[in-house]
């Protein structure tokens, strides 16, 4: 008798007679014949479908390797990629189109000039960044994409670029479905590229190297391999994989950066299920998220509800945010850790200072009604607003040390939420209430992934988590609804009338200055302390006896509550608030916050001020007759960002280790006072060395 009918009918299979096993087998071959025909059955009827997903999710696979194998080996996650991806399709475009040359010519001028070139400057940037906070790290890669969004937007307009395809169409017809040549293609770079990376990093002593340079690059030198030149080819390596991805998604897309930017986070999912280290399971995510968008667009046609309609291109997100969740922890490998320099601690000042600077401070706001013109108190107020959401996240950065990408989020959860209380004929501070008390309750959500997560991988996680509520909760009716507008209606209470646009300035200002006492309060508190501990060490708070998940719910709890007040104010200004991508309460503005903060310093009070001014205020003071400047002011804000991130790391590296670096390559250059060369007279991090 054979093994598996014995396995699945217990000891009792033994004593059957042949007539029974032989009804057995029968009966496993009616059921194995059964679950065929079931499977053939869904891959006919979904056949053009599947076969589409996996070659989007090909080219998603390109992305993600590339994605991978630059954290692998540099420990920067590169938000970046969908910008990268965009340069590539734009420098393309203009040599296939504008100048019209052939694709090939076309393809690989592209891949050098963005693929490989691009990787010489990001291999700097990621050198720099070695040994830098995971915050400064995300704030790098932001400051690229704005950076590129400038660029890119300023030279090629705000509209999408469309045109024809360009690989060729001839395919092969294979079980009643039409493989188009160019789905082929994808699929066999994408397959090619993944057993290629497979075999190099196992078998080889630059793959080998490549894992090892970003953990300890001083024991990769001490055994005769330069650390740089390993980075630069991960960069090359991972950017021309970016790169051609970007090219291949083209023509089907049309060439829109905002686009490519929610696209290519589908790569970030088939990553995530990798769990941002294994090749072949990155590989086979992006597939399977390739697949099920495909084939639930099919299934979701029809759809009258727009949340359902729309549920397939949120696959990526939703795989995303279950896999950090899911994945166990010790897969999670936060890479680069190894002497990671602590964040610059806020200057303080003595009490008198802080006394005279809060009392200019405050007699400042409240003069600027009167001083700026009519037409400007808006856009302070709106100032004023964002000035309590960067504090809500300034108490999550430079406090707990947890970095937040979903702000705008909790904000916008306040706002939607005040004004459907308002709807329901709460007056207007038990609405305010309201609308905190519910984004408590979204920040405590936001906080369940900080229980297993920190630095990077939260980043990722709770960009995911305000992508989803952009996505999935935002047109619905608890948020925005699909007319997406919520009215929040100004206040008219205890004699106070803030109707007027110069009256709700200084009712911000008060909700404002409350806030800032909240903060405050917090900061001295035991809570302040732990918090600081929190983002000192949390392995020491533990072993001291707190409960550091408590800890990061708490402060979590708080800065959503404080950014939901901000979400009010925002919305008072306009009396309505609107959930579009460009709005105010837009994903992307989420991420900016982060590298605009940074930007402004690590002060608690003063810092979200300068910052709130420089995102929203500043704008309305900058000449608007110079077109040259309208387009390209963002590049300016996206260099300093990276400038904040990396001048510490540049600064170390032209003052030892680059030095050092250069003269390992040539020991002979490296001698004694008495000329001669010896062991000592070379650095420890770069004997033995070569290029």
């Amino acid at each position: 008798m054979s093994a598996l009918p014995s396995l699945l009918l217990g000891r009792e299979a033994t004593t059957m007679s042949s007539d029974a096993q032989q009804l057995v087998r029968r009966a496993l071959a009616v059921v194995a014949l059964g679950i065929v025909a079931v499977l053939l059955t869904v891959v006919f009827s979904v056949g053009p479908y599947v076969v589409t997903g996996i070659a989007d999710g090909s080219i998603y696979a390109l992305a993600a390797l590339g994605l991978v194998l630059t954290y692998k080996t540099s420990g920067i996650f590169n938000f970046a990629i969908g910008a990268q991806a965009a340069a590539s399709a734009f420098v393309f475009y203009s040599f296939r189109v504008t100048m019209g040359l052939p694709w090939p010519v076309a393809a690989f001028c592209s891949v050098l000039l963005v693929g490989l070139g691009g990787s010489l400057l990001l291999e700097r940037i990621a050198f720099w960044l070695t040994g830098a906070p995971a915050a400064m790290k995300v704030v790098a890669t932001i400051g690229l994409i704005v950076l590129l969004e400038s660029v890119l937007t300023g030279a090629y307009g705000q509209a999408t670029i469309e045109f024809s395809a360009f690989l060729p169409a001839k395919g092969i017809h294979l079980l009643g479905v039409n493989i188009l040549g160019s789905q082929l293609i994808a699929v066999a770079i994408a397959v090619l590229a993944t057993i290629g990376l497979y075999l190099f990093f196992g078998r080889t002593r630059l793959g080998v190297s490549m894992q090892a340079v970003v953990d300890s690059p001083t024991l990769l030198a001490l055994e005769a391999t330069n650390p740089v030149v390993v980075r630069r080819y991960a960069w090359a390596i991972g950017s021309c994989f970016i790169s051609i991805s970007g090219i291949m998604l083209a023509p089907t897309l049309g060439i829109d950066f905002d686009i490519f930017l929610l696209v290519f986070i589908a790569a970030f999912g088939a990553a995530a299920v990798g769990a941002f280290s294994s090749l072949p399971l990155t590989f086979a995510g992006a597939i399977g998220i390739g697949i099920t968008m495909n084939v639930l667009s099919d299934k979701m046609a029809g759809q009258t509800n727009l949340v359902l309609a729309g549920l397939y291109t949120q696959i990526p997100f939703l795989v995303l945010v279950a896999a950090l969740l899911i994945v166990p922890r010790r897969k999670l490998i936060t890479r680069g850790v190894g002497a990671v320099r602590k964040l610059r601690p806020a200057v303080t000042f003595s009490a008198p200072v802080v006394a005279a600077g809060a009392v200019g401070g405050v007699g400042v706001a409240i003069a600027i009604p009167f001083v700026v013109g009519a037409a400007y108190v808006n856009q302070w107020t709106t100032g004023v607003g964002f000035a309590v959401v960067f504090a809500s996240l300034g108490l999550l950065l430079w406090t707990s040390g947890q970095i937040s990408l979903c702000q705008m989020a909790f904000a916008a959860i306040g706002a939607t939420t005040f004004g459907h209380a308002q709807a329901a004929g709460l007056p207007w501070l038990a609405a305010l209430a309201v609308s905190v008390l519910v984004a408590v309750v979204a920040g405590g959500l936001a906080a369940i992934p900080s229980f297993r997560l920190s630095g990077v991988y939260l980043a990722v996680a709770t960009f995911g988590f305000g992508l989803l509520l952009q996505n999935l909760i935002y047109p619905t009716f608890l948020m925005f609804g699909q007319t997406d507008s919520v009215t929040v209606a100004r206040p008219q209470f205890l004699g106070i009338n803030a109707t007027s646009d110069r009256g709700y300035y200084f009712l911000a200002l008060v909700i404002a200055g409350l806030c800032a006492v909240l903060i405050v309060g917090i900061r001295r508190s035991r809570l302040g302390r732990l918090l600081r501990g929190l983002s000192d060490s949390p392995t020491a708070l533990e072993a001291h006896g707190t409960n550091t998940r408590l800890t990061r719910l708490y402060v979590f709890c708080a800065a959503a509550g404080i950014a939901a007040v901000g979400g009010v104010l925002i919305a008072g200004v306009t009396q309505s608030a609107g959930g579009t991508p460009t709005g105010p309460f837009g994903y992307f503005n989420s991420v900016v916050l982060l590298a605009v903060l940074a930007f402004c310093g690590s002060q608690p009070l003063l810092s979200p001020a300068i910052a709130a001014f420089v995102f929203e205020v500043v704008k309305v003071y900058l000449p608007t007759g110079n077109t040259w400047l309208t387009n390209y002011e963002g590049a300016f804000f996206g260099l300093a960002a990276i400038a904040v991130a990396v001048v510490p790391g540049m600064n170390l590296s032209f003052l030892g280790r680059r030095v050092q670096e250069r003269q390992g390559r040539s020991p002979v250059t490296s001698r004694g006072q008495n000329g001669q060369l010896t062991r000592a007279s070379v650095p420890l991090a770069t004997q033995g060395v070569r290029s």
